[in-house]
C-alpha cells in the first residue's frame, strides 16, 4: 500500500513538472502574440499515522486575456478521479458586462451547472441578471437585482424566479446606512416568499459604541433583530476592549440575555481573548471560554476551552513575508499534562516567485491521530 501511495505521489510530482513546462511555454507564446496568460497548479497531500502519503486533491487553473475579454479554466482532481472541469468567459459588449460559466464532471460526463450573468450601470443604478441552470432542473432560477444609493443610504432589491416550472420564488428589499449620531452600521432587509407572502424583516446593527473611553475601556454592541410570521428574536452581542498599557488588545466577549422580546435580564460574560506583541514580528495570543457552548466562538475549536499560541514571521521571497503559527488547546477534562488536548502548527512561505508552500499540522496530546496537510502551489 505504501509503495502505491509513493508511486502515486511521484506521478503527481512529474505532473507538476509537465504542467509548469506547458504553462511556461503557453505564457511565452501568449506574450509574443500580445495575449496575457497565467495560472497555477496546486496539490494537497495528507499525511497521517496510517497513510503517510495520500494525494488529497489537485487543482489546475489557467486564465487568458485578449483585450477586454478573459477566459478561465479550472480543473479539480480528488485522488485519481477527475471531479470537475469548469470553463468561463467574461467581457463587455457596449455598456453591458457579460459572463458565462459551464461546469461538468469529466469522469462521469455529468452536467454540473451553467450560469450566465449580465450587468449594466445606468443613472447611478446597477442592474444585473443571473441565470442559473443545474440539476435537478427544479433548482434552476433567474435572479434580477437593482442596487444604488439615495444620499447616504445604499439600496438593493432582488427577485428570484424558478424557471422549471416558471414561478415566483422570493424577493427582498434592503437598505444600509450609518447612524451618524452613534456610529453603527445598520442593515434592514424585508423578505417575501412565494409560499407565505411576508417571510421576515431583519435589522442588524454593528459596532454601536456604548463606552467610548471609560478608564481605557471601550464597549460596543452588535444587535440582530428578526421579525418572522410567528416569532421575534433578538440576538445582542457585547464586546469590551481595553487600552491598558500591559495588554493593549484584550476583548471581553459577552451577550445580553433577553427574558422577553423587549426586556433584558442581564449580562453574560462568556469569554476573553487577546494578544500582545513580543519583539518585532512576534505576537503572543490567548483565549479563554467560560461557557462550554461558546468554546468554538472563543477559541476557534469546539471542545477546547483554552488556547495559548504564538505567531511570527519567516523569511520569504518576493516581498511577501512568510508566517508561522503555534497553538496549544486545553480541555476541561483531559488526561494530558495541565489539561493539554491538542497542539497545532501552520507554516506559509513563498519559496520563489513561482512556488509557494504551506504546512498545517494537528497533534493530539494522546499521540494518536496526528495529521499533516501540505499544499504546494506553482504559479506561472
Amino acid at each position: 500500500m505504501e509503495r502505491t501511495r509513493i508511486r502515486g505521489a511521484s506521478t503527481w510530482v512529474a505532473a507538476v513538472v509537465v504542467v509548469v513546462s506547458i504553462g511556461a511555454g503557453l505564457r511565452a507564446s501568449a506574450e509574443s502574440a500580445n495575449v496575457s496568460f497565467g495560472g497555477y497548479f496546486e496539490a494537497t497531500i495528507l499525511s497521517t499515522q496510517t497513510a503517510p502519503v495520500t494525494v488529497d486533491g489537485v487543482s489546475v487553473s489557467a486564465v487568458a486575456g485578449i483585450g477586454g475579454v478573459s477566459a478561465l479554466l479550472n480543473a479539480t482532481f480528488s485522488d485519481t478521479s477527475f471531479d470537475a472541469l469548469s470553463l468561463s468567459a467574461s467581457g463587455a459588449i457596449g455598456p453591458f458586462a457579460l459572463g458565462s460559466s459551464l461546469a461538468f464532471n469529466p469522469s462521469t460526463l455529468a452536467f454540473l451547472s451553467w450560469q450566465t450573468t449580465a450587468s449594466l450601470s445606468m443613472f447611478d443604478v446597477q442592474i444585473s441578471d443571473v441565470l442559473y441552470v443545474g440539476p435537478p432542473q427544479t433548482q434552476s432560477y433567474n435572479q434580477f437585482t437593482l442596487s444604488g444609493t439615495a444620499g447616504a443610504v445604499a439600496l438593493r432589491a432582488s427577485a428570484r424566479f424558478g424557471i422549471c416550472p416558471t414561478q415566483f420564488w422570493e424577493a427582498s428589499a434592503c437598505a444600509d446606512w450609518t447612524w451618524a449620531e452613534c456610529g453603527p452600521e445598520i442593515d434592514a432587509c424585508l423578505q417575501i416568499a412565494d409560499a407565505t407572502g411576508f417571510s421576515a424583516f431583519d435589522v442588524t446593527m454593528t459596532e454601536l459604541v456604548l463606552l467610548e473611553d471609560f478608564h481605557g475601556i471601550r464597549g460596543t454592541l452588535d444587535l440582530a433583530i428578526s421579525f418572522a410570521i410567528d416569532e421575534k428574536t433578538v440576538s445582542p452581542t457585547l464586546r469590551v476592549q481595553s487600552d491598558w498599557p500591559i495588554c493593549t488588545d484584550i476583548d471581553l466577549l459577552g451577550e445580553l440575555s433577553t427574558g422577553t422580546p423587549t426586556g433584558i435580564e442581564g449580562l453574560l460574560l462568556y469569554g476573553i481573548r487577546g494578544e500582545a506583541p513580543v519583539g518585532e514580528g512576534t505576537t503572543l495570543r490567548f483565549a479563554e471560554s467560560f461557557a462550554e457552548e461558546k468554546d468554538a466562538t472563543v477559541t476557534g475549536k469546539s471542545g477546547y476551552f483554552e488556547r495559548f499560541g504564538v505567531t511570527g514571521t519567516l523569511p520569504s521571497c518576493c516581498g511577501s513575508p512568510g508566517s508561522i503559527e503555534l497553538d496549544a488547546y486545553f480541555e476541561r477534562t483531559s488526561t494530558g499534562l495541565l489539561g493539554l488536548g491538542l497542539m497545532t502548527s501552520a507554516i506559509d512561505v513563498q519559496i520563489t516567485s513561482a512556488f509557494a508552500l504551506s504546512l498545517e499540522a494537528e497533534y493530539p496530546a494522546t499521540g494518536t491521530g496526528w495529521e499533516i496537510t501540505s499544499r504546494f502551489r506553482v504559479v506561472w
